[in-house]
């Protein structure tokens, strides 16, 4: 039979849970001598009384329905034997006071704020404290003598490792850790709570019954998750911070590189400048000193060679960081007229080149050296995304975007598509970083773009890109239209003019210095050579009065060309003319923006450096064919 109690009043239950705390075990299992009675009561249908001295007490068993064919169910009628209250067995009789401390004792268990439960060594449930009873159970006080009614209150999830744990303690004398599990309270719903358990040791130092609680930890757990939820978002924070880092440690190295190579750049330009000038001065004079007819077009041809070599050094110069300084009107139609057949050569013949011009182009302001050469650029771009075979097309419009203040603008579009592979999303946004290539090694070097973005956004302009993979590609250039009208530019160029006057000439290049002395020669002026800021200025202030100065901008020594402005207008105010290799951001760095002097950009030409000596020197220059002096190679400054 079961044994369990199936009715009881209350006071049955509080005699009956005293019982089981102070005996340490199930007393109708354990206690021979009432587990006998109870067996010879069910099985006889005879009432069986038994005075129990292990627990203080007389049970009195009375079968209320007995057969053959249904289990036996007893009466128990328990009454202690004497007004002692119940100790321990094996304990011996209790004296006054320590029946107060056990009471006191049994109290506070039974009232603890925590689960409190006993079992028996081998595991079995046997007792549960008052609150552990309103928690699962919604009442006081609760019998189980199967044991197996709080099984189904574990969560199903946790029943499992919950036994494992109360096992391992069992196994090992002691409990090492807490564990977690999820109990269901008497309305059903499901709370964490921790447990943990200790042996209760009789005199012999064995274990009788082990003690264990059950503290809910509901509020831990949930703030817990609120930690967790918080930990990660700090982690996922963390990890995108950590990825900016990374991404401007890039940009950084990027900018870094980028600085090298402009300075690269900027002193590759600049020598490569003074290289120019000095052939160019000296094809000047042969073309004088040599008459012969058989070698002018040989000089010509030079000429225009470094003309186009001036074209590539101004191009490097404004890779290396300079704004656009030859801005001007121009008109869409004439300049895609003149590129045309440039464009179709960039592509190649299997390429086949279409060039759309919507009505009502307005001009746009640029500098016409680097629009052409943006446009080479994307046009090559477009043929190696072909593979050198396919169509291109290069569409002309107008559109409004908008500008720098938000405000919606008018711009000219260049726009170049083209047949190729396209390129993937995640690529697209990195085509304009330098460096940056989706080409083979020996097919790109990634800058190309980057110099087509920089020049655009110096012009006040915007570029963008559409790609669909195995489509192709649109890159479009918005430039700024012209608020000044297209001039008209003379064919005439300034004449080489005799002079005369003494012209101090401050340049550290020899063959430049030497160069220059022979045109300046040439134009009957006496030069006085010096070779830095330094020589000169102390050859002013020791008295020396030139008519003239001509003086490059950066040179060797302690003192600068603004060192040598302030002499000048402190002592003799003679008018200073500055050429220099370098680009225009480097004059703008010296300082020399408020055009007080003009600057001549090497390479130029016997021409342009008399007709500013002249007018420097207060005379009137003569200009071929009664027409405008103009110089490309002067770009305006301040």
């Amino acid at each position: 039979m079961s044994r369990n109690i199936l009715f009881s009043n209350d006071a049955f239950l509080r005699f009956f849970k005293d019982l089981q705390v102070v005996a340490g075990k199930n007393v109708f299992i354990e206690i021979a001598v009432l587990s006998e009675a109870v067996s010879a009561a069910a099985e006889s249908g005879a009432m069986a009384a038994v005075e129990c001295t292990h627990t203080n007490a007389r049970f009195e068993l009375s079968p209320l329905l007995h057969s053959e064919q249904r289990p036996a169910l007893l009466q128990c009628v328990v009454s202690p034997l004497t007004a002692m209250t119940l100790v321990p067995s094996g304990e011996g009789a209790a004296t006054p006071a320590a029946l107060l401390v056990n009471e006191g004792y049994r109290r506070i268990l039974d009232h603890f704020p925590h689960n409190v439960w006993l079992c028996t060594v081998k595991g079995e449930l046997f007792w549960t404290n008052r609150a552990s009873n309103l928690f699962t159970y919604g009442k006081a006080e609760v019998h189980d003598a199967d044991n197996t009614r709080y099984i189904t209150k574990i969560h199903p999830e946790d029943l499992t490792s919950a036994g494992a744990a109360l096992a391992q303690a069992m196994s090992r004398g002691h409990m090492e850790h807490p564990h977690r599990y999820r109990l269901r309270d008497h309305s059903g719903v499901y709370h964490w709570f921790q447990f943990s358990m200790a042996p209760v040791f009789d005199a012999q130092g064995m274990p009788i019954y082990w003690v264990g609680t059950s503290i809910n930890i509901q509020a831990v757990h949930e703030a817990e998750l609120v930690a967790a939820a918080h930990i990660e978002q700090l982690r996922q924070r963390s990890a995108a911070h950590e990825g900016r880092a990374l991404e401007s440690q890039r940009v950084l190295a990027q900018q870094h590189k980028m600085e090298l190579v402009s300075h690269l750049a900027g002193g590759v330009a600049h020598d490569l400048n003074n290289l120019l000038h000095v052939m160019g001065i000296n094809i000047e004079l042969m073309r004088v000193q040599m008459q012969p007819e058989a070698v002018l077009p040989y000089l010509r041809i030079l000429e225009g060679c470094l003309k186009k070599a001036g074209r590539l050094s101004t191009q490097l110069a404004g890779f290396s960081g300079r704004m656009p300084q030859n801005a001007a009107a121009l008109e869409p139609q004439a300049l895609v007229s003149d590129i045309q057949d440039l464009l179709a050569k960039a592509v190649g013949a299997e390429v086949r080149l279409t060039v759309e011009l919507e009505h009502g182009l307005q001009a746009v302001f640029v500098d016409k050296a680097y629009l052409e050469n943006a446009l080479i650029n994307l046009a090559i771009n477009a043929r190696d995304a072909m593979d050198g075979r396919g169509t291109m097309l290069l569409h002309v419009g107008m559109r409004s975007r908008p500008g720098p203040a938000g405000v919606a603008a008018d711009y000219v579009m260049f726009e170049v598509e083209d047949s190729g592979t396209g390129i993937a999303a995640d690529l697209r946004e990195r085509v304009f970083d330098p460096f940056f290539t989706t080409k083979s090694s020996d097919k790109g070097s990634g800058l190309g773009l980057t110099m087509v973005k920089t020049f655009v956004e110096n012009s006040n302009g915007h570029v963008s890109i559409e790609s669909t993979p195995g489509v192709g590609t649109r890159v479009a250039l918005y430039l700024p239209v012209s608020r000044v009208p297209v001039e008209t530019v003379a064919e005439d160029t300034p004449r080489q003019q005799q002079g005369a006057g003494r012209i101090l000439l401050v340049e550290d290049d020899d063959s430049v210095r030497e160069a220059m002395n022979s045109i300046l020669n040439q134009l009957g002026y006496d030069t006085i050579p010096s070779f830095s800021s330094d020589h000169a200025v102390t050859l002013l202030q020791s008295g020396m009065r030139p008519d003239l100065i001509i003086s490059d901008i950066r040179m060797p020594g302690r003192l600068t060309v603004l060192d040598l402005i302030a002499v000048v207008e402190a002592q003799i105010g003679t008018p200073i003319i500055f050429a220099t290799g370098y680009s225009a951001d480097v004059v703008i760095k010296e300082g020399l923006v408020n055009d007080r002097y003009p600057v001549l950009f090497k390479p130029f030409s016997a021409a342009d450096i008399s007709v500013r000596i002249q007018t420097a020197l207060g005379q009137h220059p003569q200009i071929g064919n009664g027409g405008a002096v103009t110089t490309d190679a002067t770009p305006p400054l301040g």
